[in-house]
């Protein structure tokens, strides 16, 4: 038995109309099938012409959500109110907002990003097809991609001090400008060189790069690259490496990466452990790793936040990379406009180290000057 909404309900026979009806029918799946949103059905053997629609939540965003507190809109939004409202400032220019309000617009992106639904049940929520909902989806993902400049972005100079001095302050690890790692971001896979999508841990995925700050904020992110792609392979091909090959570093300051990564002046990572460190070494890559634990508290949070990033069901790959940066520009966005309590919240990241061989593509002039400047940093820490 199906229910369906009916705007308009004609008797065949004699033309006289039938509004406002609810009608129960039995609908063979021959005929089931010809029935879509919105569209208009004959059933002859009821001599009804029956124009439909789904039944959907009504007002959900003019009547339920101006009631919500500030817990619950957080709850459900991912962020306060006065955030979303500074949200829908910044992104007004960029959004027509014809057909659906701008409000309804970023409400839904949030809501799609932040829960697991099916996009049926999203659609339904905020009274959109499933056609419309898609469209201001991505609407909103353009739009933050627009401003992305603005939320995510390279420290000058000053800011740089400021981030060293936050790490030293809370780590004792000294020079630090930011954290970097990659992660993974599950999603269906494409039927086409599908193995090229295939992580080293067994599923498909698209890679997310990122830097960030001692607060979690990230500074840069780069993704697109299929999961079967090495860490190093993207950091080499990353308009980030170029960055910091040009001098936008201090001498003294460096990011921290883990064991994927090339040692370089401007990236420390730690002392490869054969089984024979020298106490000096130890302490190094103990100090190493709960500085550069920030870098995954920043995954962790952003995934607790938007949801959907444990695992992208999308038949549109080359559409994934925009979802991903959106919800990056979310999570700052957020940081810069509240105070997070990062400890209850955030989700953690299983990180292992990559198993594979890590290539040295430094020139060795460089290499020596890093080992240089990693020994003095791990005499300083001792």
């Amino acid at each position: 038995m199906d229910l369906w909404m009916v705007d308009h309900v004609v008797d065949f026979d004699t033309g006289a109309a039938l509004a406002n009806t609810y009608v129960t029918a039995q609908i063979g799946l021959h005929r089931r099938a010809n029935i879509h949103e919105s569209s208009t059905v004959l059933l002859a053997d009821w001599g009804w012409l029956i124009q439909i629609q789904p039944t959907r939540v009504l007002q959900y965003v003019e009547h339920t959500i101006p009631r919500y507190n500030d817990r619950e809109f957080k709850a459900h939004f991912r962020m306060e109110k006065a955030t979303f409202e500074t949200l829908l400032q910044l992104l007004q220019p960029h959004l027509p907002t014809r057909t659906v309000s701008l409000e309804k617009k970023v409400l839904s992106h949030l809501w799609f990003l932040g829960n697991k639904e099916s996009f049926r049940s999203v659609a339904d929520r905020f009274n959109l097809s499933k056609g419309t909902l898609h469209a201001t989806f991505f609407e909103v993902c353009e739009a933050l991609k627009l401003v992305r400049p603005q939320i995510i972005y390279w420290p000058n100079r000053n800011e740089q001090v400021r981030i060293v001095e936050g790490f030293l302050n809370r780590t004792g690890f000294p020079g630090v400008v930011g954290c970097i790692d990659g992660s993974y971001i599950p999603i269906s896979g494409p039927s086409e060189h599908r193995a090229d999508y295939i992580c080293r841990k067994g599923f498909p995925c698209i890679q997310l790069q990122a830097v960030c700050d001692h607060h979690l904020r990230f500074m840069d992110i780069l993704t697109g690259w299929p999961g079967f792609v090495h860490d190093t392979r993207v950091f080499r091909n990353s308009p980030l490496k170029q960055v910091l090959e040009n001098g936008r570093l201090e001498e003294e300051f460096h990011l921290l990466g883990d064991s994927a990564y090339s040692l370089t002046t401007y990236m420390m990572v730690p002392f490869r452990d054969n089984g024979h460190l020298s106490e000096e070494e130890a302490n190094f890559n103990g100090r190493h790793s709960s500085t550069r634990v920030v870098i995954e508290r920043a995954f962790g949070l952003l995934k607790a936040k938007f949801r959907r990033l444990f695992y992208l069901d999308m038949q549109l790959v080359d559409k994934v990379p925009l979802v991903i940066s959106s919800a990056c520009c979310l999570h700052n966005f957020i940081l810069v406009n509240e105070k997070i309590d990062v400890e209850g919240e955030f989700q953690n990241e299983e990180n292992v180290d990559d198993p594979l061989p890590i290539p040295e593509d430094a020139p060795q002039a460089v290499n020596n000057a890093a080992q240089l400047k990693r020994r003095r940093l791990a005499n300083l820490l001792a």
